[in-house]
């Protein structure tokens, strides 16, 4: 004769299925947090969606290079480069540009202290269309002089004339005799510009410059193609790919068994669950309820 089954005690296996079913998902689903942070984009002002090799803000520093950090001070994306702040005008991550200007000279060429341009030729160089701008600080020439003059400048508290030249003549006395030049690079045009009309001064300086880097965009778009996220490899100082579970070297690998968390239930968390079963299962009268031991381990 066949034992007789409780209807209820058959949805047993059923019930202990849903229930590591649930709880499965959430240990093999678990990203790698470095994955999750990377796949951020900056975004500030008019600079916006910005990924590897940038970082800064609420991206990590290993999802970028060293260099490439952005900063957003008042809405506006900003860039270090040894002793100068350049404002961020805009970026074409596809032809690694990036347009910057001077902060110090973005309202004037009166700035509280007068530093040359210097950018990290580590990581970036100059584009081929600029021009230096020279602007010489206290040069006190005679009235009769032929240069272009503009507005006398108030620096820490020194009243200092102001020329400048766009480009570089050997009988020009200014670099010996004037006690600061700077250098600021300008677009060929504004520096055309500024050869006939000193007005435009205003508009070369916020017009800003470009500067290329170089980067292995194969490299990267390698990674992405695998459903990657780009980063840096701050031990090795070297390009990695970031992926869901682990990262690899320039390309994630699709996900296997030895890749995922597996999923491990304790002695103690079997018994919660048979045990919360019984107690679902056994609403019958006490004769028809199942007893259920779980020897020890």
């Amino acid at each position: 004769m066949q034992p007789i089954t409780s209807p209820k005690s058959s949805l047993l296996p059923l019930f202990f299925f849903l229930v590591v079913s649930i709880r499965a998902p959430m240990i093999l689903s678990v990203n790698d947090p470095r994955y999750t942070n990377c796949r951020t984009m900056l975004s500030c002002g008019s600079v916006a969606n910005i990924g590897y090799p940038f970082w800064g803000m609420n991206r990590s520093s290993y999802c970028g290079r060293p260099g490439f950090e952005l900063k957003c001070e008042d809405d506006v994306a900003k860039i270090m480069m040894n002793e100068n702040t350049l404002r961020v005008l805009n970026i074409n991550p596809e032809q690694q540009i990036l347009k910057v200007a001077r902060e110090d000279y973005w309202n004037g060429y009166c700035p509280r202290e007068l530093i040359d341009t210097a950018i990290d030729f580590n990581q970036f160089d100059y584009s081929p269309n600029l021009r230096n701008l020279t602007l010489f600080y206290g040069c006190y020439l005679p009235a009769t002089s032929t240069f272009i003059f503009l507005t006398n400048c108030s620096i820490n508290g020194t009243l200092m004339d102001v020329s400048y030249s766009t480009r570089n003549v050997l009988s020009d006395p200014r670099p010996r005799v004037c006690r600061r030049s700077v250098l600021i690079p300008v677009y060929e045009a504004a520096a055309q510009d500024l050869e006939v009309n000193p007005m435009t001064m205003g508009q070369a300086l916020r017009g800003g410059f470009e500067l290329q880097w170089e980067v292995d965009n194969d490299e990267c778009r390698r990674c992405r193609d695998s459903d990657g996220v780009c980063g840096y490899n701050q031990t090795s100082n070297s390009f990695i790919c970031f992926c869901k579970y682990q990262p690899g070297e320039t390309t994630c690998l699709p996900a296997t068994a030895s890749s995922l968390t597996p999923l491990r239930l304790a002695h103690s968390e079997v018994q919660m669950f048979i045990a919360v079963a019984a107690n679902w299962i056994c609403c019958m009268p006490a004769s028809d309820c199942i007893l259920i031991s779980l020897s020890s381990q």
